[in-house]
């Protein structure tokens, strides 16, 4: 592309990734923005050839609003990407400006005539998996282009491998999809696939290890009432619920054990969250949305751990740590250490013994998120936008950093690329890279949202996932993938 004119301010083209310091509030809010100068463009090589190669990539940016890398690849709607195909050497890519992300290896951008995705899961290091109201469909992680789709696998989740091939629950079924075309090999309806629960209504998956997924399920049932004293009036019988925490191999296609547990609010599946696997046992929670309003006043405002054997679905225990309350921000690991929000600080506890290890003071007026466990370190997240790294043993702060976004609001959600080098934190408002290591801040991303004026604004907040040597950051129908350490 060509080089600006001399003394104009420079315009981002979607993505938007502000330069330096700045994060792409428009201006609002902060100081003044400041022209930057591009560096100068490459010179396109000379000839009809070349002239016809610029004016397909300014063609195809004319067509999707954005022309990233010097013309290497251009985004369109429609769901699919376009990579240039010319076999001559392209230009090099221009400087990266401080604070700018890298290039992206492709974009892929859900229809606009499709309803919007609902889940997007990882399958393998091959296929980007996304599920919307209509239906599943995947997108080669190789190359951004849409390879399948599968109104079978509308409003699934968590995509897995299994075997060679894809399980998806879906609100009704377990499904498992042929990789290369999305055609459904099994399935397993919950009504009826489980042979002596009839009518079973499954819930969200609440974790996964290897080929075992972990879920909940429940169902009314009739329970008859006593016969009546003579001369009394017969009692109407009741309608209760009655839930069961399962472990299933996806491999086989099997049920490996379920245990009772408590039913949930109506209509009674109770949805819990894995927070820690050990070898002996699964440390879960359950969503406070669930918890029935007896168990809310039970418990006093705080917050309850279960533990699952792993072979049998046996209970061993049920837990509280300090003031930890059903909703606080919660994560465990290997070694039996639980990381929890406490007030406006970090704690971490014995999860067999509920012994305080030690705490990390908050930042004022803020609440940490859910942490990541990372080797020694365990990352953290909190409201005041805050990320950071903490020693796991010792509890020492080893770094912490503002993402910039002004204000309080969520918690950013953290990923770590594959080789653990860069954690991203992900908000309403863009994607910071962090050095993992020191805190180093590298990068941050803005999708530019929907760029007709006539468009909806996009609300969604930023996802990444990270995979292989890339992470994929997702807001509402825009995808990218970028390159990381």
């Amino acid at each position: 592309p060509p080089a600006p004119h001399p003394g104009a301010q420079q315009s981002y083209p979607a993505p938007y990734a502000a330069p330096g310091q700045g994060h792409g509030n428009g201006g609002q809010g902060g100081s003044p923005m400041v022209a930057l100068p591009l560096p100068p463009a490459p010179a396109p090589p000379a000839g009809p050839t070349a002239k016809r190669r610029t004016l397909i990539a300014v063609a195809a940016a004319a067509v999707g609003g954005l022309v990233v890398g010097g013309g290497s690849i251009a985004a369109i709607s429609g769901g699919e990407s376009v990579a240039a195909t010319d076999d001559k050497p392209t230009p090099k890519p221009r400087r990266t400006l401080p604070g700018q992300p890298p290039e992206p290896r492709w974009t892929y951008s859900h229809p606009a005539s499709e309803s919007a995705p609902l889940t997007t899961a990882l399958w393998r290091d091959q296929l980007l998996v996304v599920t919307s109201e209509s239906q599943a469909s995947a997108v080669d992680l190789r190359t951004g282009k849409r390879v399948w789709q599968r109104a079978d696998a509308a409003k699934g989740q968590s995509a897995l491998a299994a075997g060679d091939l894809c399980f998806v629950a879906s609100p009704t079924e377990f499904l498992w999809l042929a990789p290369k075309d999305g055609a459904v090999v099994h399935r397993v309806r919950y009504a009826d696939g489980f042979t002596d629960l009839p009518d079973l209504q499954v819930g969200r998956l609440a974790g996964h290890s290897g080929p075992v997924v972990y879920f909940t399920g429940s169902r009314t049932v009739t329970v008859k009432a006593p016969k009546p004293k003579k001369g009394k009036k017969k009692a109407p019988d009741k309608q209760v619920p009655e839930a069961y925490f399962f472990a299933y191999d996806i491999v086989r296609r099997t049920e490996l054990w379920r245990t009772p547990v408590p039913a949930g609010r109506a209509p009674g599946t109770p949805l819990y969250r894995v927070v820690a696997e050990r070898a002996a046992d699964l440390l879960v929670r359950q969503d406070s949305v669930t918890l029935t309003a007896a168990e809310v006043k039970a418990a006093k405002g705080k917050g309850s751990v279960r533990s699952f054997d792993r072979t049998t679905g046996k209970l061993v225990w049920v837990k509280q740590y300090g003031t930890v309350t059903p909703d606080a921000g919660i994560a465990g690991d290997e070694g039996g250490t639980l990381y929890a929000a406490v007030g406006a600080d970090l704690q971490a506890f014995e999860a067999d013994t509920t012994k305080p290890l030690w705490r990390v003071a908050g930042t004022a007026n803020s609440l940490f998120g859910s942490p990541l466990v990372a080797g020694p370190l365990l990352h953290t997240t909190e409201r005041s936008q805050q990320v950071g790294a903490v020693d796991r043993e010792s509890g020492r702060l080893v770094w912490r950093r503002s993402t910039e976004v002004p204000g309080i609001g969520s918690a950013p959600t953290l990923a770590l690329s594959s080789s653990g080098k860069t954690l991203f934190a992900s908000d309403a408002t863009q994607v910071t890279a962090f050095s993992a290591a020191d805190g180093e801040r590298l990068w941050k991303f803005q999708d530019i949202g929907v760029a007709d004026p006539k468009g909806a604004t996009v609300s969604a907040s930023y996802r990444a996932f990270a995979v292989g040597k890339n992470v994929i950051v997702q807001r509402d129908r825009a995808f990218y993938a970028f390159p990381v350490a």
